[in-house]
């Protein structure tokens, strides 16, 4: 039987002089799915728990920073590797935060880098969906982002 996987992602993304730029995490080799894959921080939405209460605890727990402004950009439904199940995942625009980012959970992420736009595009993803929606995420919102390098 096939069940849904609910996920919450959260894209940071900063414009620096005419420059968009976007957070993203290498996931680790070992890596049961999707092993070193470029995607966005963040995880598994707990029992009881909505999107954006995953979006804070994760970004918090995997890259030590707290959201203070943030929209829904998509919902992207993907088919798991090999498994009948489908991975739902939330997608927001982080505009702002407080904290630096730093990989806190080096068991799953080997890195977390900084991209331009069209690097991280250029990037090897989990879904061909991720480079129209790392767009919208650095074109539809008013950047406020308190990290100012990359």
């Amino acid at each position: 039987m096939a069940t849904m996987t609910r996920v919450c992602g959260g894209a940071l993304v900063l414009r620096r002089a005419a420059a968009p730029g976007i957070l993203l995490d290498k996931r680790t080799a070992t890596r049961a799915f999707y092993p070193a894959m470029w995607d966005l921080p963040g995880g598994h939405c707990e029992a009881g728990e909505s999107p954006e209460q995953t979006l804070v605890r994760e970004l918090a727990e995997e890259i030590g920073v707290t959201p203070t402004a943030w929209h829904k950009i998509d919902e992207l439904h993907i088919p798991e590797p090999d498994q009948p199940d489908t991975l739902v995942l939330h997608c927001y625009a982080v505009t702002a935060w407080t904290g630096t980012p730093t990989n806190r959970q080096p068991e799953e992420h080997a890195e977390i880098r900084w991209f331009g736009i069209e690097e991280a595009c250029a990037l090897p993803q989990l879904d061909p969906a991720y480079p129209p929606l790392f767009r919208r995420a650095v074109s539809t919102v008013n950047i406020q982002g308190s990290y100012d390098a990359y």
